[in-house]
């Protein structure tokens, strides 16, 4: 094993040291937040504000084509209220845009 295979091995273990840690440590200082006004709206909105920051760029990335398939990812939420005919709208979508253009 040469130092560049050695030092890529002590990089992996200590990301993922601060990865789990991370994780622990959410888990455990949650019970001493307080889950009363602002910090609780806070809490209320960040996983669709973390979603919505996931799937900006991929849609962007996609260009008219994904940005026609949130449209009808919306709809189909509104209309269905069906998460999963919803994701089948959207990827139907983008791969029949995919193939044909």
């Amino acid at each position: 094993m040469n130092n560049y295979e050695l030092y890529a091995l002590i990089i992996i273990l200590f990301v993922s040291i601060g990865t789990y840690g991370l994780r622990l440590s959410g888990l455990l200082l949650s019970d001493k937040i307080s889950n009363d006004g602002k910090i609780r709206i806070f809490l209320d909105y960040l996983p669709p504000t973390l979603l919505l920051s996931f799937v900006t760029p991929v849609v962007l990335r996609e260009g008219l084509a994904g940005i026609l398939a949130i449209f009808l990812i919306a709809i189909c939420m509104h209309k269905t209220k069906n998460i999963f005919l919803s994701m089948i709208v959207g990827v139907v979508t983008v791969a029949i845009s995919r193939n044909l253009f």
